[in-house]
């Protein structure tokens, strides 16, 4: 059975964290000044570094290999990033949930093009959609400066009402509903996604219409943004959290470039109707990741992403 499951994850999916964690508690004089210096650390280190990552697009079966190779290339170059500095910036760490507490481990879901594919751009506006999601921007002139373009996935012109409503048709992703009622079983379920609020909470309210199986979510405002490049989903921004009890499941390699061994890399999902993913990526968590005294090591000995970083840096 296990073998069988590796080979699944071989053809399709694809992590020790790569940054050490460190946690220093300034005194109230001092906590300012020195929130503010980490932050402007971090804003100088990552401005020396331009990286244009491979789209979601690059990343299905048929391109696994390249889009591992390439992102890893990529995020190498990241390795003296210190990631924790950005997460003294306020709006980031606004609402994260408390999770030191939790007595299982914690699976951290991705939305876009993980669980569901927003058609925002009408690629598929021929085939007949799951369902049709609206929403309101609260803000639209602050989010769309939070954005990386007009043609972002995550965002839609508003052309729907006089209100700012949005509405954008909507795939789910083969066995979504399946995998949130048995992973529920054993892990305590969120949502990271770097999507905003407004429209991430009406796709969430959909698949989870009783709020009965994500138990906390958390959005673009608690990602941080590299350059313009790429959003990163740090695991830090949990509070006293084991690393090794997190893992996270994702279309893109970056976000979870910071904590590498956390992550599950799955393929990319828009409308295919013979997507099964999500039943792979069950069998690996409940075989796998459920047992495993830490997450890191079991998604090392699988994926070897932090051998190929090695590789790639030595």
């Amino acid at each position: 059975m296990k073998s069988s499951i590796k080979k699944l994850f071989q053809k399709s999916l694809n992590i020790e964290s790569i940054f050490n964690e460190s946690e220093k508690i300034p005194s109230s004089n001092e906590k300012l000044t020195s929130e503010h210096s980490h932050l402007n650390e971090f804003k100088q280190q990552s401005s020396s570094i331009h990286i244009f990552p491979l789209g979601t697009k690059e990343n299905h079966s048929g391109n696994y290999s390249k889009y591992v190779e390439t992102s890893l290339t990529h995020i190498s170059q990241l390795l003296h990033i210190k990631f924790e500095y950005a997460l003294e910036d306020p709006k980031i760490s606004n609402n994260v949930p408390n999770l030191s507490l939790s007595q299982k481990k914690i699976l951290l879901l991705d939305l876009d093009e993980t669980l569901v594919h927003a058609d925002f751009s009408e690629e598929f506006i021929d085939d007949k959609y799951d369902t049709i999601i609206k929403f309101k921007s609260k803000n639209e002139e602050n989010e769309k400066n939070d954005f990386f373009s007009d043609d972002d996935s995550t965002w839609c012109d508003a052309n729907d009402s006089e209100d700012d409503l949005h509405s954008v048709g909507l795939f789910v992703r083969n066995g979504v509903n399946d995998f949130l009622k048995e992973a529920n079983k054993y892990f305590d379920i969120g949502i990271f996604t770097a999507s905003v609020k407004e429209y991430a909470d009406a796709v969430i309210s959909f698949l989870d219409p009783e709020n009965k199986l994500i138990k906390f979510r958390l959005y673009r405002n608690n990602c941080i943004n590299f350059n313009d490049s790429f959003f990163v989903k740090d695991l830090r921004i949990f509070k006293k959290v084991d690393l090794g009890k997190i893992i996270l499941v994702d279309n893109s390699m970056y976000s979870f470039a910071a904590q590498i061994n956390n992550g599950i890399l799955i393929n990319s999902f828009f409308n295919d109707k013979n997507d099964y993913e999500l039943n792979n990526v069950l069998e690996y968590l409940i075989n796998f990741i459920l047992p495993a005294e830490d997450v890191r090591d079991v998604n090392e000995e699988f994926f070897n992403f932090r051998q190929i970083i090695n590789d790639l840096v030595s």
